[in-house]
C-alpha cells in the first residue's frame, strides 16, 4: 500500500484488503481448480506480507497448471521473501524468462539480480530496457527507482523518477500529484522508502508484477462508491505495468461506478487508440455498447477482436455470449464450441454452451459437454447444478439429486442449488426435505418474496 493510499484510507468504507482477500478465497473454494484464481489470491497474500500463505497458492496454480509463468515468478518470490534465500540453480531451472515477452523478461531479470545482491546489475537491466525499448522506457526508470533504494543514493531515487515525468505524462500527472517530481534535496531514503514501497519495506525483493491486485482493490472499491480510493488503487497498479491501455480500461470502470457511461466509452475508446489490438479494451467496449442498446456497433468490436486474435478462447466466448443474447443460438454454439477447442479446460465456455443446449432442449449434449470438466479435476457447484438440470429434464431425478447433494457437499453457501435440489425432491415427492431445501435456499440470498419458488397451494406448511 503507498503513501497516497494510506492518507486516503480514511474515506473508505470498507477495508478492501480484508474484502477482496475474502471474496478471492471464497472463489477458491467454490472454484478450486482455477489456476488463475489461486495465483491472484497468492498476489494478494504476497501483498499482505503472508508468504507462507502465498506459496501455497502458487503452488496450487502450478500443480493445475505447470506452464503458468506468471504462477512460476511468483512462486520464486514468495519462497525468496519466505526462505530468506534462491539458489540461482533453481532460478535457473524454472527457465522462466525465455517465456515472457517485454519489458516482463527485463523487469523479472532485474528482480532476480537485485534480490541476490547485485543491484548494480539490476539496475544496469532497467537502463538497457528504457534505451532498447523506449515505448517501456517509463515503467523501466519506474523500477529503476524502487531498485536505486538499494544502493542509499536519494539523488538516484530522485534522478530515475525525474526521467520517469519525461517520458510519459500519465506517470508525470501521477508522480507530481503524490510530491515525487521537482526537487527533493534532503529527502532520505528512509523517506522514499516509505513513500514507494509502504509496508514492503525491502526493495531488494520487491515484486515487480502485482499490479493485478491493485486492479482487484480499485475494482472492490469502485463497487462500493469509494472512487478517490479505487483512482489511488489504480494508479498503483499503472505505476507498476506502465500499461496505458489497462489504465485507460481501469479509468472505464471508474466511469461506470460514477454513472457515466459516455466517459466510460470515451476511455474505452482512447484505450483502443493507444493499442488498437487491445482485445480486452474491444470486448469491454463491445459490452458497453450492447448495454447501452447499439447492438451492431457491439458486434463490430467483438469481430474485431474475433480477428484480430482468431486462437484466443476468451474472444470466442465473450462472441458467443454477444450472439446468444442476440439470439443467434447457432452462432453462440459455434463460437463456444471455438473456444472450447483451443481450450478444452475453459470452464465458462464449456458451461455456456451446456446451459445453450439445456436450454434448446439437447439434454444429452449438455451432460456431454460438461462430463470433461470432471475429468479435468474441475470441481464447482456450478457445474454439478447444470448436471442435475439436464438429469431432471431426462427424468433421471436419482442421478439429478446425487449431483446436488454433491453440490451443497462442495458449496454450502451457493443458494441456486437448493432451489434446483427442492424442485428434485418435490417430483419425488418428498415436500419436507424440499420444504427444508427452499428454506435454506431463501435464506442465502435473503430475499423471501422476490426469490420465493412456485409452491403449490398449501405446500409450504409443515
Amino acid at each position: 500500500m503507498s503513501e497516497g493510499q494510506a492518507a486516503q484510507s480514511i474515506e473508505l468504507v470498507v477495508d478492501p484488503w480484508s474484502e477482496a482477500t475474502h471474496e478471492l478465497e471464497r472463489d477458491r473454494d467454490a472454484h478450486p481448480g482455477f489456476a488463475d484464481v489461486r495465483n491472484q489470491l497468492g498476489m494478494i497474500y504476497l501483498e499482505d506480507s503472508r508468504p507462507q500463505d502465498a506459496l501455497r497458492e502458487f503452488q496450487a496454480a502450478l500443480a493445475k497448471n505447470p506452464a503458468y509463468s506468471l504462477a512460476k515468478f511468483h512462486y520464486l518470490v514468495a519462497k525468496r521473501i519466505h526462505e530468506g534465500v534462491l539458489e540461482a540453480e533453481e532460478w535457473d531451472a524454472e527457465n522462466i524468462i525465455q517465456q515472457v515477452d517485454e519489458p516482463q523478461a527485463s523487469l523479472w531479470t532485474s528482480w532476480y539480480l537485485s534480490q541476490s545482491g547485485d543491484v548494480r546489475g539490476s539496475v544496469e537491466v532497467l537502463d538497457r530496457l528504457a534505451r532498447t525499448e523506449p515505448r517501456f522506457a517509463a515503467v523501466a526508470h519506474y523500477h529503476r527507482a524502487i531498485r536505486s533504494i538499494s544502493l542509499g543514493d536519494p539523488t538516484a531515487v530522485e534522478s530515475a523518477l525525474g526521467q520517469v515525468s519525461e517520458c510519459h505524462p500519465v506517470y508525470r500527472r501521477i508522480l507530481a500529484e503524490r510530491g515525487w517530481t521537482g526537487s527533493q534535496a534532503g529527502r532520505s531514503i528512509a523517506s522514499w522508502t516509505r513513500a514507494l514501497l509502504g509496508e514492503w519495506s525491502d526493495p531488494q525483493t520487491w515484486c515487480p508484477s502485482t499490479s493485478p491486485v491493485f486492479e482487484v482493490l480499485g475494482t472492490r472499491c469502485a463497487r462500493e462508491g469509494a472512487l478517490e480510493q479505487a483512482r489511488g488503487f489504480y494508479e498503483d497498479a499503472f505505476l507498476r505495468d506502465g500499461a496505458e491501455s489497462l489504465h485507460q480500461l481501469r479509468i472505464s470502470r471508474l466511469a461506470l461506478a460514477n454513472g457515466d457511461e459516455d466517459e466510460a466509452v470515451q476511455a474505452l475508446r482512447r484505450a483502443i487508440e493507444v493499442d488498437p489490438t487491445s482485445v480486452e479494451a474491444r470486448i469491454a467496449l463491445g459490452w458497453e455498447y450492447q448495454s447501452q442498446g447499439y447492438h451492431d456497433e457491439a458486434l463490430v468490436q467483438f469481430e474485431v477482436a474475433a480477428r484480430l486474435q482468431p486462437g484466443y478462447p476468451d474472444v470466442q466466448y465473450n462472441l458467443g455470449l454477444l450472439y446468444e443474447a442476440h439470439g443467434r443460438a447457432r452462432d453462440a454454439r459455434t463460437c463456444y464450441e471455438r473456444a472450447l477447442e483451443t481450450n478444452g479446460k475453459y470452464f465458462q465456455a464449456r458451461a455456456s454452451l451446456a446451459q445453450l443446449l439445456i436450454g434448446s432442449g439437447d439434454f444429452e449434449g449438455a451432460l456431454g459437454a460438461l462430463r470433461p470438466l470432471e475429468r479435468q479435476g474441475i470441481r464447482s457447484a456450478d457445474l454439478l447444478v447444470q448436471k442435475a438440470e439436464a438429469h431432471m429434464a431426462l427424468g433421471e431425478l436419482e442421478a439429478a439429486i446425487r449431483e446436488l447433494e454433491r453440490a451443497v457437499e462442495l458449496n454450502p453457501n451457493y443458494p441456486r442449488t437448493y432451489y434446483i435440489l427442492g424442485q428434485a425432491y418435490r417430483k419425488q415427492g418428498w415436500k419436507r426435505k424440499a420444504q427444508e431445501a427452499w428454506k435454506q435456499h431463501l435464506e442465502r440470498t435473503r430475499s423471501w418474496r422476490e426469490q420465493q419458488p412456485h409452491l403449490e397451494e398449501g405446500e409450504w406448511r409443515p
